[in-house]
């Protein structure tokens, strides 16, 4: 099919890194050389992480020109016509183009903030690519918004002294516009539904992926239609790149609040997604 074969929207913190990285090894698929490519979700695309990708992609092809030429120009021709857009007005076409570089191969694009794409985008995209997979990565939100919140403390975006008073930290959570807009995968799954009712969707649960990646990636293969049996390179299925990364601790005062935050989000993908949901909602004792 022209354009991506199948994009991921999401959720962050979800296991997008994993499920780039498994596909990117695959030989069913040739994935764009940026994770994040941030052409959905603005009206005028910026393509600030090709620009990034690009710069890294030929200083290790000039350290490498002396021994060997192993730098894919499709890799060169994607990020190129990529940038091209940058400052452009958002046109559908013109990204299906983008997957020209795929060839024979299965591509798709994985930008997770996509999880919060609007519903006229979301029409737009099943008007040009009726026959696109899209894929849903859930967790969650309780765990979830709590690994982005350590997220933004490791990078110096989050004043853990919030945590010391459960009152303010209520009022962040409240005010807060990325954990109120990237949380609530119940209604991402409503506003697909609503204007795309066609198209293909499914999701997938974090709690595999981090408990029994090789059954998860078997589904999510299985799903893009890629041969499940086919090895990732020398990833194994768990591989995770960012299993090291530091949590913050969450005392009790702090997690009632959460969970009471996400009450009713919980009993939502109990309701929608099943499974493991049912268990996060009986786990929080909802």
């Amino acid at each position: 099919m022209r354009g991506p074969d199948f994009i991921c929207i999401g959720m962050e913190k979800a296991g997008s890194g994993w499920l780039y990285d498994q596909l990117q090894a695959h030989p069913d698929f040739w994935m764009p050389p940026v994770k994040g490519l941030h052409y959905l979700d603005d009206q005028r695309p910026q393509m600030k992480n090709a620009k990034r990708q690009l710069d890294q992609l030929q200083k290790r092809r000039g350290r490498a020109r002396a021994k060997t030429r192993s730098f894919d120009d499709r890799n060169e021709a994607f990020l190129r016509n990529a940038i091209a857009c940058s400052g452009e007005p958002r046109d559908l076409e013109r990204y299906i183009s983008l997957f020209h570089c795929k060839a024979n191969q299965l591509s798709g694009d994985i930008t997770a903030p996509y999880f919060m794409l609007q519903e006229e985008m979301i029409g737009e995209i099943a008007r040009h690519l009726p026959e696109v997979s899209i894929l849903l990565l859930v967790r969650d939100p309780v765990a979830r918004v709590w690994s982005h919140l350590s997220m933004a403390h490791r990078e110096g975006k989050f004043d853990e002294r919030l945590l010391e008073d459960p009152k303010a930290f209520r009022g962040f959570l409240e005010n807060s516009n990325s954990v109120r807009r990237r949380s609530f995968a119940s209604q991402a799954v409503a506003a697909w539904r609503k204007s795309a009712p066609a198209i293909r969707f499914s999701h997938f649960f974090f709690d595999d992926i981090a408990n029994d990646p090789a059954s998860a990636r078997r589904k999510i293969l299985c799903y893009l239609g890629a041969d499940p049996e086919e090895t990732s390179g020398d990833l194994s299925p768990g591989h995770n790149r960012k299993a090291k990364a530091a949590k913050l601790p969450m005392n009790a005062e702090i997690k009632d609040v959460l969970v009471e935050h996400f009450a009713e989000e919980l009993r939502a993908s109990a309701t929608v997604f099943g499974g493991h949901a049912q268990a996060w909602k009986a786990n929080y004792g909802i």
